[in-house]
């Protein structure tokens, strides 16, 4: 609702206001079709913990709101007066831990001293007997010894440590051992210590049958999907509602329907749809279309261009193959388009549902994991084909 008493400036700014948010991992105005999980989340931590909420995993396509959801656990967890640390999967996480957050965190909240007698010489100089002193958690102390003093220190006030790391796929695989081998100890020990890793579904799949994985198989593991229809009709008529705004009802249903389900979608269409409206009264059907329009163009910028870059040709074959059809393709038809064996296309397939760019639609069949892969595939196709043409004349 627009204040009565606002001023023409301030009116002006209000109805300038954009609530959505096209950025990766930034949190929502509105978090919808999640609420299952964020309950679940808020449980973990109420004082009465149910140690399966303590190490959890999610898995999903790109765009479907993991890091998003690994910020909702941290806000729980911070809510109840919980430590976090939010990492990457990057090279040095054991490092970062031990040398950077834990240190940190420590003399934060640690009531033993910060320094320690390292040595005491007896040599005798203007100010007496040499001292030196150190820190009290140099950079070689492990990782355990320091998530049990940390927890000691804050099992008192009823609050533990929680550790986040996003694409958790792509983590050293010693380094994940070695917080694994923590977080198994804090569970036999009843430490308040919580983890929860997020990344691509099918790598996660295959994260969790390496033998330096073994404490993410027990984690409560939660697939992170497309959001319904009518949570994203939701999420687009409140986000707007909010920025001062109205809708058209036959624009908010195109808007929804050209999300298609995907979170990131959402915030790409409701941002440019608002962007295209210059008017007073509500957003209407051509003005969706252009931000459609633009959704579609900065999708393929940054989700659909960085995805297929790392791909072969061979690769990028099959994938054409699959853009001839307007739904799931069926993998025969696939192969008889590559013209090669179903043997040899099934390699392909594997490969591509690995690296989540497809994936299995049904028996003998897959479907693109992001929306609108199919049209962005034709057009850059047609396009490099006209390039082709043009250096021929040339």
């Amino acid at each position: 609702m627009i204040p009565l008493d606002m001023s023409p400036s301030l009116y002006t700014l209000y109805m300038s206001r954009n609530l959505f948010k096209p950025s990766f991992g930034t949190y929502p105005h509105l978090l919808v079709g999640r609420d299952q999980l964020l309950d679940e989340f808020e449980d973990a931590f109420d004082g009465i913990l149910d140690p399966a909420g303590l190490t959890v995993l999610l898995s999903g396509q790109r765009g479907m709101g993991k890091t998003v959801l690994l910020d909702s656990y941290r806000r729980a967890a911070e809510s109840a007066g919980w430590l976090v640390i939010t990492e990457s999967s990057s090279a040095g996480l054991l490092e970062r831990l031990t040398r950077d957050h834990l240190p940190r965190l420590l003399r934060d909240h640690s009531d033993e001293p910060r320094t320690r007698l390292e040595s005491a010489s007896g040599t005798v100089g203007p100010l007496g007997g040499g001292v030196s002193w150190t820190e009290r958690y140099p950079a070689e102390s492990t990782l355990r010894s320091q998530i049990t003093e940390l927890t000691d220190a804050l099992r008192p006030s009823g609050r533990g440590l929680v550790i986040t790391i996003d694409e958790v796929q792509a983590a050293d695989i010693e380094d994940l051992r070695k917080v694994g081998e923590i977080i198994q100890y804090g569970r036999r020990e009843e430490r308040l210590l919580a983890f929860m890793g997020a990344g691509l579904s099918t790598p996660i799949e295959e994260l969790l049958d390496h033998p330096g994985a073994t404490f993410l198989r027990r984690a409560e593991h939660y697939p992170v999907g497309r959001v319904s229809r009518a949570d994203v009709r939701a999420a687009l008529a409140g986000t707007i509602a909010d920025s001062g705004r109205e809708i058209d009802v036959q624009a908010l249903d195109l808007a929804a329907d050209a999300v298609d389900g995907y979170p990131f979608m959402l915030q790409l269409v409701g941002y440019h749809s608002l962007k295209a409206h210059k008017a007073t009264g509500p957003i209407t059907t051509d003005e969706v279309n252009a931000g459609i329009a633009a959704a579609r163009r900065r999708l393929g910028r940054h989700v659909h261009t960085p995805a297929l870059r790392p791909l072969s040709s061979v690769d990028r074959t099959y994938l054409l193959a699959m853009a001839q059809d307007d739904g799931p393709s069926r993998t025969g038809k696939i192969a008889e388009r590559m013209d090669v064996t179903a043997q040899y296309a099934g390699e392909y397939r594997r490969r591509l549902i690995r690296d989540g760019i497809i994936e299995s639609a049904g028996h003998g069949k897959v479907r693109f994991t992001i929306p609108y892969t199919a049209d962005h595939l034709r057009e850059h196709a047609a396009h490099d084909a006209l390039e082709g043409l043009a250096g021929e004349g040339g």
